[in-house]
């Protein structure tokens, strides 16, 4: 409806405080992990494992002469230190037009913050699909470099895959059979990631939108009855993955992110796949799977949390792991300028010490 002046004059428009992001998207991989990351420390993390057994083992009698000889059983993988930033800056004219209380309805300031570390955030979703070859090999290292036979990566964290075939994760690709996913063909990837024991079970399968509509379409009509019975499952930083009885509920940061199951094992969707890893359905085991962020605590840096007080948005989830590797340098006067100039920054990267234990399935695009 449109005012007169006899209306305007007298009243102001209301607008509501917090901002709505209605540009990012879900991001679950990256949420799940980086939410429970670990600390990283000095210039890697470094990790023994045994590649082959020593085969040392022989049954004698009587006064069999025994025989004994040492064998190399192990080797170091490390976990670089990679970064990313994201600069932040702020006009000093706009600060004054918001510093008073009584006109201010959204904090300027802080929600230039909270903006900026939602954007690093969601750049990280990107990385958790990476290779780690992009920007001349200077990303962080995710998904696509660790659930890899060597294809994309022939090298895993300083080793050779082709000389360490327990570093090879599996990738089956569908291309041979025209992209048709089958139940069949998923039951033989968890055969081969898997072991039969609680730990080498996957605890998340991840895919875009896509991929999981077709995996859907295997279940139907039963689906809907699971659903009535059951409820959904959810899938948040804290859990591999619950059912919520009778749950309804969508995307959101503070319930979790919607899913179907398969083997008991939740099936996000992640939107940050279907961007960066289309016709890609992988299974993780996030026992094996890390990521390792340093703390910033030097040149005027200070960690940060993933509090939201003038924004709405769909995940960060709280609270978050204390080493998430996200710092932010307070703003500073600009040379020249008035404005205010800030910088935020990740340091960390992801890491496996079993790559044999993720799997993929990829070229997937019917069923």
């Amino acid at each position: 409806m449109t005012f007169g002046e006899r209306v305007k004059s007298l009243t102001r428009q209301y607008l509501l405080p917090k901002v709505v992001y209605n540009v990012l998207g879900s991001n679950v991989l990256a949420s799940r992990l980086i939410g429970n990351g670990k600390r990283g420390k000095g210039m890697a993390i470094e990790k023994a494992i045994k590649y082959q057994t020593s085969d040392q083992a022989i049954s004698f009698s009587g006064l069999d002469p025994f025989q004994a000889q040492q064998l190399e059983t192990k080797i170091r993988l490390s976990v670089e230190m990679k970064a990313a930033r994201q600069p932040i800056g702020v006009s000093g004219l706009e600060l004054v037009a918001n510093q008073d209380s009584e006109v201010r309805v959204t904090d300027y300031l802080q929600e230039t913050l909270e903006e900026t570390q939602d954007e690093l955030f969601d750049r990280m979703g990107d990385y958790a699909y990476s290779d780690g070859s992009g920007n001349q090999g200077k990303d962080p290292a995710g998904t696509g470099y660790i659930v890899d036979d060597g294809t994309n990566a022939p090298t895993f964290e300083g080793q050779s895959r082709s000389t360490y075939p327990v570093l090879v994760a599996t990738v089956t690709d569908l291309t041979a059979v025209s992209g048709e996913l089958s139940l069949a063909r998923l039951a033989a990837l968890y055969s081969n990631v898997s072991s039969g024991t609680g730990m080498t079970t996957p605890t998340l399968i991840d895919s875009g939108e896509t991929e999981q509509d077709l995996y859907e379409q295997l279940l139907t009509p039963t689906v809907r009855e699971t659903y009535s019975s059951m409820g959904y499952y959810t899938v948040t930083k804290d859990s591999k993955g619950t059912i919520r009885q009778g749950s309804q509920e969508g995307l959101m940061g503070t319930h979790g992110f919607v899913a179907l199951s398969y083997k008991g094992i939740p099936w996000a969707r992640d939107e940050k796949a279907g961007q960066h890893a289309s016709g890609r359905i992988q299974m993780l085991n996030e026992n094996f799977l890390d990521w390792w962020g340093w703390q910033n605590r030097q040149l005027g840096y200070e960690p940060i949390t993933f509090n939201h007080t003038q924004v709405e948005t769909t995940f960060a989830e709280k609270p978050m792991s204390d080493f998430t590797g996200f710092s932010w340098r307070p703003y500073i006067s600009a040379q020249n300028q008035f404005a205010g100039i800030a910088d935020m920054m990740m340091i960390g990267n992801w890491g496996s010490w079993q790559p044999r234990r993720q799997g993929a399935l990829i070229n997937v695009d019917e069923v």
